[in-house]
C-alpha cells in the first residue's frame, strides 16, 4: 500500500508535522516501555499490552513526522501498515511481530483472554524497544534541526 491508497481508503489524513507531538509520543513510548518492564513480575498479559501500546505511540510519531494521522477506521492496523511502508523490508520481521501483538492484545482487551507467557511478555518488551529506538534514530536523522530529546 502507498500513501495514495491509504488516503483513498480513508485510513489516514494529512496533517502538518507537529514536532512537539512527535516528541511527546516518543517520550511516552519510552515511559510505557519502562512501565512494561516494571510490570513483568506482576501481570504478563498487561506487560504485553503496555509494550504494544508503546509501539503504537512510536508508530503514531512516525506518521506525524511524515505529515499524516490515522483515522479512526482500523487505526492500529493502519499504523502498522504505514510503518511497513516507511521502514521497509529491513524491519519486516519486527513489524510482523508488531501485527501479531495487535491481534493478541485484541483478544485480551475485548475477550479477556489471559494467555501471555513470560517469554512472550519479555519478547514484546524487546520488540517494542527495537521499534522505538529505530523510530527515534530516524526522527533525529531526518529532523536534526528540531533538536528532539534535548
Amino acid at each position: 500500500m502507498n500513501y495514495e491508497e491509504f488516503l483513498k481508503d480513508n485510513l489516514i489524513k494529512k496533517q502538518n508535522p507537529d514536532f512537539k507531538q512527535i516528541e511527546r509520543q516518543l517520550k511516552r513510548a519510552q515511559k510505557d516501555l519502562k512501565t512494561a518492564e516494571s510490570n513483568l513480575s506482576i501481570d504478563l498479559t498487561w506487560t504485553f499490552t503496555i509494550a504494544y501500546h508503546a509501539m503504537i505511540r512510536a508508530g503514531r510519531a512516525l506518521m506525524y513526522s511524515k505529515g499524516y494521522l490515522p483515522t479512526t477506521k482500523n487505526s492500529h492496523k493502519t499504523i502498522i501498515e504505514f510503518a511497513k511502508l516507511i521502514l521497509g523490508a529491513e524491519f519486516e520481521n519486527l513489524l510482523g511481530h508488531f501485527n501479531r501483538m495487535r491481534r493478541r492484545r485484541h483478544e485480551f482487551i475485548y475477550d479477556s483472554v489471559n494467555h501471555i507467557t513470560f517469554s512472550e511478555a519479555k519478547s514484546s518488551i524487546d520488540t517494542a524497544r527495537k521499534l522505538i529506538e529505530k523510530i527515534i534514530a530516524l526522527e533525529k536523522k531526518e529532523n536534526p534541526e528540531k533538536d528532539l530529546f534535548r
